[in-house]
């Protein structure tokens, strides 16, 4: 058997994709992401969405617009990817780094307020919602408030994921959602979007995604259009096409009944692997206010007589595509030489990274291979047991 570590669905044909905006010729930024961004809104239950070209870019464009620079700092997980750090310090800010919290792989917030009490250079903070499951956002915000934070909420792997205080992306501050290849809804294999309440942010988030200008080409160039326009911003290149909001308005169409499906695979891991002593799930319970991007097991290495970069070769062997999520920020070479990290610096984050497995999880998967997955390491961990 052959299992991709992720499988995207696309339609059966690419003409079920285009509305006639595309078939007359119009496939940069236009009304089609227009209405891209209006269905966005209605899921996140916010008052403006910006659709653009990748969580990156959205990560980038939240802090740019809020005039933060080389005098700030930022507050963020090292178990990331490298994007929710580097976006600060295309600005000049400087990162504080936070280690994972000891019973999960969010940000430990137990360190984050000892942090904000020695330092009055830190000017925001971006919670990484790993996996689906969502940060503590109602302390995050009282610490915001606190401590005059801006909160920006990295939310790539949280499309469909609720928190204690509602739809992440429901927010006074801003919130970044990919739509990268493998993420739970596509816009065509790039593509990222940005949510807020806050109506003067919206707009200024909106100028900088193309160029700092006032109004976009299909405003200046339909037959109707006016063709003046003006550079307010120093803006970036970052605006979204009418080709990929396409590709992510027929994603949308499933994305509940894709959630539904995850959820099962989820549940079918769980009760599949948990007699197995040297694995640990990433949760007892499957919530349905996750929105079970990753499926992660963790190797208790004492109970295994093979190492996990093995394990995970064993498994790869079998047919099965598996990712390890991730190698923390300051243990890649850039960030130790730019800022003395060692692989100690952050210890959570390092064992996490030695021991975790990500499984297939997407609702292209079958049945038969989601058996097939727990059959295979059942046999590995009887093969393989101290």
């Amino acid at each position: 058997m052959n299992i991709p570590f992720h499988r995207p669905i696309i339609p059966a044909s690419l003409d079920e994709l285009y509305e006639d905006s595309i078939r007359d010729g119009w496939i940069t930024t236009g009304p089609i992401t227009k209405k891209f961004e209006s269905k966005l809104q209605e899921i996140f239950e916010s008052d403006n969405v910006i659709a653009v070209n990748s969580c990156t870019a959205a990560l980038h464009i939240a802090l740019a617009s809020k005039n933060f620079g080389p005098n700030d700092k930022f507050i963020v997980p090292t178990y990331t990817f490298v994007s929710s750090v580097e976006v600060g310090e295309y600005l000049g800010m400087h990162p504080i780094l936070i280690d994972s919290q000891k019973d999960g792989y969010n940000i430990d917030l137990n360190q984050v307020e000892d942090v904000l009490k020695k330092d009055n250079k830190i000017k925001a903070i971006i919670p990484v919602h790993f996996g689906g499951k969502t940060v503590q956002m109602d302390l995050i915000f009282d610490l915001a408030n606190k401590y005059n934070l801006f909160v920006l909420e990295d939310a790539a792997h949280a499309f469909e994921s609720k928190s204690k205080i509602g739809k992440v992306g429901n927010t006074n501050h801003a919130a970044a959602f990919s739509f990268y290849a493998n993420k739970n809804i596509t816009t065509g294999g790039e593509g990222g979007a940005l949510s807020t309440n806050d109506c003067i942010l919206a707009e200024k988030m909106r100028k900088l995604s193309l160029h700092g200008m006032s109004k976009d080409g299909y405003k200046r160039f339909q037959s109707n259009g006016k063709w003046a326009y003006d550079v307010s911003e120093l803006g970036y290149k970052y605006n979204m096409t009418d080709i990929s909001a396409s590709f992510g308005l027929w994603q949308l169409r499933y994305f509940n009944n894709w959630l539904l499906r995850r959820i099962e695979i989820a549940n079918e891991y769980n009760i599949g692997l948990d007699s197995i002593e040297g694995i640990i799930c990433p949760t007892k319970k499957v919530s349905t206010d996750n929105a079970w991007h990753l499926y992660i097991i963790r190797i208790n290495t004492n109970l295994w007589k093979t190492s996990r970069n093995e394990l995970i070769n064993k498994i790869n062997q079998k047919g099965i595509g598996t990712s390890v999520h991730y190698i923390p920020v300051h243990m890649h070479s850039y960030y130790k030489k730019k800022y003395g990290f060692k692989p100690d610096s952050f210890p959570q984050s390092k064992t996490l990274s030695e021991t975790v497995i990500s499984l297939p999880l997407y609702p292209a998967l079958k049945d038969k291979e989601v058996s097939y997955i727990v059959k295979t390491i059942l046999g590995l961990w009887e093969k393989y047991k101290v």
